[in-house]
C-alpha cells in the first residue's frame, strides 16, 4: 500500500532549548511536534525537530553532523534550520551543509525575533536596537558574536554568495543566482510577509531563522486551507456552478485549454494551480470556457482523430496526472472532483485503491477519502450534471467553516 511519508515540518536546532523554542507555535497550532536527539525518527509526527546539539562544534564539526540529516530533510515539505536569533553558533557552516545535503539551491535567511526584541535592519542583527556585538552576547563565554552584519558571520563559515534584501524585494531575490538571502524583517508582518513569499515557490527554498521565523511558519500552516476543484463536466449546470464561485474574491479560476494537454502542457497549469493555492485561494480547476466550448467536441475528435470516447479518456487521464502532481507540493484542506471519468482518472493516478464515505457536504456531494494512496485528506464528488447553481458555493462554505485548522 502506498502512503504519503513526507512529514510536514523538519526544523533542524543546534540546542535543545531552541529545537523546543522552534516547535511550540506549532505544537499550539494543532501539530504533532516532536524533538528527536537522534535519527532515523520512526515515531508519527507533523513537524519533526531535530537537536543536532551543534552549537559548541567547531564549524567542521557542525557541517558533517547536520548533513547527516539530509535523508530526514528531504521528506519534508517545509525544510528549516533554526538559527540562534543573535547569531552565536555555525550558521554558515551549517546552512551550507544544509544546501548541499537537500539539493537546495537557495535559503532563505531571517534570523529576527521581533517579539524578543531582536530585529534584522539593512542586514544588521540588533538586540532592541543595538547592534549585537554591542551587548552581552559578543563576550558569550562559548560562542562569542564577533560580527553584527548578518553576512560577515556567514562569510566566516561559508564562500557561498548573499545579499541583503527586504520582505517586499525577496520574491525578485529568489529567481537571481544568490545562494544566501538575507532578509530584513522588523515586525512579525514582515515575517509573514517572508513566509508568504516562500509558500508561493517550487521548490520551496531552505528557511534558516530564529523562533520568530518558526512562529511565522506555525501562523501561516495555520491559516484556512484552500479547496482544489476539479471540475471535467462540460454540463451546463457544472458551469453554472463554476460561474458562481467565480464571482468571490478568494477565488482562482484556471482554465485548461484541450489543446495543451496534447501538447504536454501539464506542468504550466500545475505552477499556476500552486501558486493559487500556496496564496490561500480555492482553485477552481475546468476544461470548458463556455458554452460553445461544449459544442466543439467534434471539432476536436476530427483533429486529434479520436472517437468522443477516446477524446474524454484522453481529457480524464490528464486531468488526473494534473491533480496527483499538483498534490505533491500542495496540501489544500480538501479535494472536489465533478465529472465520474475525471473523479475515477483522479483516483488512478494518486494509486487509490478504493474509496471510504463517512458522509455528504451537500445534496448529491459524497464526502470521504480516498483508500491505500499517499493523498489521505478529504475527498468530494459529484456527478456532472447534478446539484443547484450554488452547489459548489456550498462546498466552498463547508470548507472555510468546517475544515479550518
Amino acid at each position: 500500500m502506498k502512503v504519503n511519508s513526507k512529514r510536514e515540518v523538519v526544523v533542524i536546532a543546534d540546542d535543545f532549548t531552541g529545537a523546543n523554542d522552534a516547535g511550540v507555535s506549532l505544537a499550539l497550532r494543532g501539530k504533532k511536534v516532536s524533538v528527536a536527539f537522534q535519527t532515523p525518527f520512526t515515531g508519527h509526527a507533523d513537524a519533526l525537530v531535530i537537536n543536532s546539539d551543534s552549537r559548541a562544534l567547531t564549524a567542521s564539526e557542525a557541517a558533517e553532523k547536520v548533513a547527516g540529516y539530509g535523508a530526514e530533510m528531504r521528506q519534508a515539505q517545509w525544510q528549516v534550520k533554526k538559527i540562534d536569533s543573535t547569531l552565536r553558533g555555525n550558521p554558515g557552516a551549517e546552512v551550507e551543509a544544509l544546501l548541499q545535503a537537500t539539493g537546495q539551491r537557495q535559503a532563505i535567511i531571517a534570523p529576527a525575533f521581533p517579539q524578543a526584541g531582536r530585529t534584522t535592519e539593512q542586514g544588521v542583527c540588533r538586540v532592541f536596537g543595538l547592534p549585537v556585538t554591542e551587548t552581552e552576547f559578543a563576550s558569550d563565554p562559548k560562542t562569542p558574536v564577533r560580527h553584527a552584519q548578518i553576512a560577515a558571520v556567514l562569510a566566516e563559515q561559508t564562500a557561498l554568495s548573499s545579499q541583503v534584501v527586504t520582505a517586499s524585494t525577496l520574491a525578485a531575490a529568489l529567481t537571481g543566482d544568490t545562494r544566501l538571502l538575507i532578509v530584513d524583517a522588523q515586525s512579525d508582518d514582515d515575517l509573514d510577509q517572508i513566509m508568504a513569499v516562500a509558500a508561493a515557490c517550487d521548490p520551496r527554498p531552505l528557511l534558516v531563522g530564529s523562533a520568530g521565523l518558526c512562529d511565522a511558519l506555525a501562523r501561516h500552516l495555520a491559516r484556512p486551507r484552500p479547496l482544489l476543484a476539479v471540475v471535467g463536466s462540460m454540463s451546463e449546470i457544472a458551469q453554472k456552478q463554476i460561474l458562481r464561485v467565480r464571482q468571490q474574491q478568494n477565488v482562482r479560476s484556471i482554465f485548461i485549454d484541450i489543446t495543451d494537454l496534447f501538447r504536454d502542457g501539464i506542468s504550466g497549469y500545475a505552477q499556476q494551480i500552486s501558486v493559487a493555492l500556496a496564496a490561500g485561494e480555492h482553485c477552481v480547476v475546468h476544461t470548458c470556457s463556455d458554452h460553445a466550448a461544449r459544442h466543439q467536441i467534434d471539432v476536436l475528435c476530427q483533429q486529434y482523430e479520436l472517437s468522443r470516447a477516446e477524446l474524454g479518456e484522453q481529457i480524464s487521464t490528464c486531468l488526473g496526472a494534473l491533480t496527483s502532481q499538483v498534490l505533491e507540493s500542495s496540501n489544500p484542506a480538501a479535494l472536489y472532483v465533478s465529472g465520474g471519468d475525471v473523479a475515477m482518472a483522479v483516483a488512478s493516478a494518486l494509486h487509490a485503491e478504493g474509496f471510504e464515505i463517512t458522509g455528504q457536504v451537500a445534496r448529491c456531494v459524497p464526502f470521504g477519502r480516498f483508500l491505500g494512496c499517499r493523498w489521505q485528506g478529504p475527498v468530494m464528488t459529484k456527478a456532472g450534471g447534478f446539484g443547484s447553481e450554488t452547489m459548489l458555493l456550498e462546498v466552498l462554505h463547508f470548507i472555510e467553516e468546517k475544515m479550518s485548522d
